[in-house]
């Protein structure tokens, strides 16, 4: 009898890598939800983000044939899977250990002194308390909510003027994290984890808006640190993924590369934002849907490195804030060499707004290449083109 799995939401990757695996499908469609297309078994409407214990009572009506386990690859899906998977007596991470890495505050806490020096910090459920913190850390130093994603409400504080700008604002409505302010080079690394241990998949580079709100505006992986700074920040999300209690899957851990060495920034039991999972694929060709399936099933794994190694990179467009953003030829763009996707969130004729967070990003392209130099070219001449518009 084949094990049978539960999705979230899921993207037409998704649910073509559980068909690779031969698995049954059940696919779980929240209001608004985006059809992944042709659903090869069950398709069930569950207002699951809300309710996960609605979920849950409808599946036990079901009485599945097993094994059975949930599975969710987004912020919201991650959480609601471990919820079902816990309450079902099914197979996968518990919610205990994704909260650890919801909050940020916790998870530097659980990786203590495992990972060599720990990054100075505080919280605070209040200005009062923040404010404290503030004064602690010095300047300049970084606050964000706890438990933010997608760079919403990170702020880099200068001195004693932003700090009292900032603390003037509205009360908090959660804890927020004070941290000092790193200086180095940030990258994220995509991990795959099992019980027998970790795996790194690529160590990916970034680019930020930098200060004030460090929002991501491109990735590119894989890139190589080095044999010495590669083992060290292997050695850091180990121990941070082991801190966490992560054994079922793939992780996404950021790190900022130090003169003094590798030193952690937050992680998550998820995929990678930003399409990181799509990149895997086109340069290495690792699947992590496909991938964190098995090993939730104990199934031997499909692959223990790279099919393939290509460069894969996004880059997000910004339109100038005061003029309207042109109309672009996105299908167009697409078509260009080398470009796999191409998205503009942006509406034509509008004033763009301001990028303060990832959601206001007004576009991308996503390209691959058999080289760094290649690829850039690619992604160059795509950004070229959304910008000077139709």
């Amino acid at each position: 009898m084949p094990e049978t799995v539960v999705l979230l939401n899921p993207r037409d990757l998704v649910v073509d890598a559980a068909r690779r695996l031969g698995l049954a499908v059940v696919v779980v469609l929240a209001p608004g939800g985006a059809d992944p297309g042709p659903v090869p078994g069950l398709l069930l409407r569950s207002p699951w983000t809300t309710d996960p214990g609605g979920l849950v009572a409808r599946l036990r009506e079901l009485d599945l044939p097993g094994p059975v386990a949930c599975f969710g690859f987004g912020e919201a899906g991650c959480s609601a899977a471990a919820v079902v998977n816990e309450r079902m007596g099914w197979p996968g991470a518990r919610p205990g250990t994704l909260e650890t890495f919801r909050d940020k505050a916790k998870l530097r806490a659980a990786v203590g002194d495992r990972a060599g020096v720990p990054v100075a910090h505080g919280v605070g459920d209040t200005l009062a308390e923040l404010g404290r913190a503030i004064t602690h850390i010095g300047f300049p130093c970084i606050v964000k909510p706890a438990d933010g994603t997608g760079s919403a409400g990170v702020t880099r504080l200068d001195g004693p003027a932003d700090a009292a700008a900032w603390l003037a604002g509205p009360e908090l409505d959660r804890p927020h994290l004070v941290e000092e302010f790193l200086r180095g080079t940030e990258y994220s690394v995509e991990a795959m984890s099992s019980p027998r241990g970790h795996r790194i998949l690529a160590v990916t580079e970034k680019a930020t808006t930098g200060a004030p709100h460090f929002v991501e505006t491109g990735h590119t992986l894989p890139v190589d640190l080095g044999a010495g700074p590669a083992a060290a920040v292997a050695d850091l999300v180990a121990a941070t993924l082991d801190a966490a209690g992560y054994h079922y899957g793939v992780s996404h851990t950021e790190v900022m590369l130090t003169d003094a060495g590798p030193r952690l920034i937050e992680s998550h039991g998820r995929p990678g934002g930003d399409r990181i999972s799509d990149m895997l694929r086109l340069a290495l060709g690792e699947d992590v849907f496909e991938q964190t399936m098995a090993i939730v099933f104990d199934r031997p794994m499909t692959t223990d490195g790279p099919a393939r190694r290509r460069v894969a990179g996004i880059r997000y467009i910004t339109f100038p804030g005061d003029t309207p953003v042109p109309e672009v030829d996105v299908a167009a763009v697409a078509a260009l060499p080398g470009i796999v996707e191409a998205h503009l969130s942006a509406t034509p004729g509008a004033r763009p707004p301001a990028v303060r967070q990832s959601r206001d990003r007004h576009g991308f392209v996503i390209a691959a290449g058999d080289t760094r130099e290649e690829l850039e070219t690619h992604l160059a001449r795509a950004v070229a083109a959304f910008t000077r518009g139709s």
